[in-house]
């Protein structure tokens, strides 16, 4: 008798309407990437297959989601459960979701004392929100008091990153670190 749980999966709507979410009820992956194209993956990987949908623009892939960017020639009503179904076959029937690739191994760098304590801060109040949405955020940098993110997944782009960076992001930053960060900038936006 095989006891191995079935891989379902739902989709999710995000603030970003070109972009939507599809949740796993099992971990995919264990760490966060975007992917802007279909080089950017490997051959028999689930997101290869999914850059072979002529609408679908760039993926996001977290722990237990997949958010996926369309172009806009379609709308979601008309895609949303062809994709979900999809990747639930693909899953149950144990395609390998990613492999990294050489083009894409992190190089470790050392960080400074204030990236790390700035991390932690998001990581304690800020990113589970955001991956919530079907998102994540990168610090990049901070220098001379302006912070750098790169905004990923169904962040990139959104209409409403605007105001989530300065009136959520940036308020609480400055609050945490005062006179230490004066501005946080998405470097993708």
């Amino acid at each position: 008798m095989n006891n191995k749980i079935p891989f379902i999966i739902y989709a999710e709507s995000t603030p970003n309407p070109s972009v939507m979410k599809f949740v796993s009820n099992q971990i995919l992956t264990k760490k966060s990437q975007e992917y802007l194209n279909i080089k950017d993956t490997a051959k028999g990987t689930l997101l290869r297959k999914l850059f072979s949908f002529p609408f679908v623009k760039e993926i996001f892939i977290s722990t237990n989601y997949i958010s996926i960017r369309k172009h806009d020639s379609i709308d979601w009503v008309d895609v949303t459960n062809q994709i979900r179904i999809f990747i639930q076959e693909e899953l149950n029937n144990q395609i390998e979701v990613e492999k990294l690739s050489n083009k894409r191994v992190d190089i470790k760098q050392t960080k400074s004392e204030l990236i790390l304590e700035i991390e932690k801060v998001i990581d304690d109040n800020i990113r589970s929100n955001i991956q919530m949405d079907g998102g994540d955020i990168e610090v990049i940098s901070c220098e001379n008091g302006v912070l750098k993110l790169l905004l990923q997944g169904a962040c990139s782009g959104c209409p409403s990153s605007q105001i989530t960076l300065k009136n959520g992001i940036e308020n609480l930053l400055k609050e945490q670190f005062p006179k230490r960060i004066n501005e946080v900038i998405a470097i993708n936006d």
